[in-house]
């Protein structure tokens, strides 16, 4: 799984993995398993897993 550590998360940059499987359209299990195909990059800030916004979002267009 690609991973990023970050030290300050920018909230309107980033989704939850819940919030990115709402968006996609898809089951949270669905992404996770998105994720450790490496599909899609995760960024880690605490305990949260977040997904770049932007990159969730051409991630859909692409899916169309």
């Amino acid at each position: 799984m690609k991973m990023r550590n970050l030290d300050k998360a920018e909230a309107d940059r980033y989704l939850t993995v819940d919030e990115a499987s709402e968006e996609l359209g898809v089951k949270v299990t669905v992404l996770r398993n998105y994720l450790y195909q490496d599909k899609l990059t995760t960024f880690k800030f605490k305990t949260l897993t977040l997904l770049s916004k932007s990159e969730v979002e051409e991630w859909k267009e692409r899916q169309k």
